[in-house]
């Protein structure tokens, strides 16, 4: 039988482990510092953590990363833009002043809304007149025509939200270009 004077102790702590000093909680300097995380193995790691997902795919906005006046994060307030369509993009275009990230979301979905707004009216008004005047097949495929576009403009309302909670800069054709240009932002690469 063999003597071990560190019998029962983890081994990344203590005199002969690893180094794990315990933090003074009056010390105002022991807390966690920005750039510092310790893992639960007493190591300690450095670095750059992405708060919009670990892997950063695609083109993450540069300005997402930076501060808003309206004081909340910037990938929730630009999905937040998305949710009824013109309505909230007003109200986050008008109420963010200073992440550009948000503007741009903000506008994109004023714009996405009211075009898809003026198709469906333009739709109606096509669909009821040829209905009125008994040309029935065309008035059928106006009213396909009507359901296929809010299918697509859900789907395309989904994409929004998902890349705009993540952090990432999803621009649409045409749209995304005029957003561009009303919500004074730079083209993001």
């Amino acid at each position: 039988m063999s003597w071990n004077p560190n019998q029962g102790q983890d081994p990344n702590q203590g005199q002969y482990g690893g180094y794990n000093p315990t933090p003074n909680p009056t010390d105002p300097y022991s807390g966690q510092q920005s750039g510092y995380q310790q893992n639960p193995y007493g190591q300690q790691q450095y670095g750059y953590q992405n708060p919009y997902g670990a892997a950063g795919g695609g083109a993450t906005a540069a300005s997402a990363l930076g501060p808003t006046s309206m004081g909340m994060q910037a990938n929730v307030a630009a999905g937040l833009s998305y949710i009824f369509g013109w309505i909230t993009g007003l109200i986050f275009f008008l109420g963010e002043k200073q992440n550009q990230f948000v503007r741009f979301n903000a506008m994109q979905s004023i714009i996405l809304s009211v075009a898809l707004t003026v198709f469906y009216i333009v739709i109606e008004i096509l669909t009821f007149a040829l209905a009125a005047a008994n040309i029935g097949v065309l008035a059928f495929l106006f009213g396909c025509l009507f359901w296929l576009v809010g299918l697509a403009a859900f789907i395309v309302w989904i994409i929004l939200l998902i890349n705009a909670f993540q952090g990432k800069k999803f621009k649409l054709p045409v749209i995304g270009d005029y957003a561009e240009r009303y919500a004074g932002t730079a083209p993001i690469m």
